[in-house]
């Protein structure tokens, strides 16, 4: 049976925990499956606050990780 990935799993030991936690819950948020809110198609990011719908190319500009829509 396949154990289920971690987003700390290349961290290892390091760094602590506090920035550890931080980056799992980033990382949980940014890799998030999302629906474009014009057809419903998927919707990823395409760089840093700018997010686009793959399907029929809606964009729209938000936070890092996140979009607020």
């Amino acid at each position: 049976m396949a154990k289920k990935q971690s987003p700390l799993k290349g961290l290892g030991a390091r760094y602590g925990i506090k920035p550890r936690k931080q980056y799992s819950q980033v990382h949980r948020i940014l890799k998030a499956k999302r629906k474009c809110p014009d057809c419903g198609g998927p919707f990823s990011r395409e760089a840093v606050g700018v997010w686009s719908c793959k399907k029929c190319g809606f964009k729209v500009a938000g936070t890092a990780y996140d979009v607020k829509l």
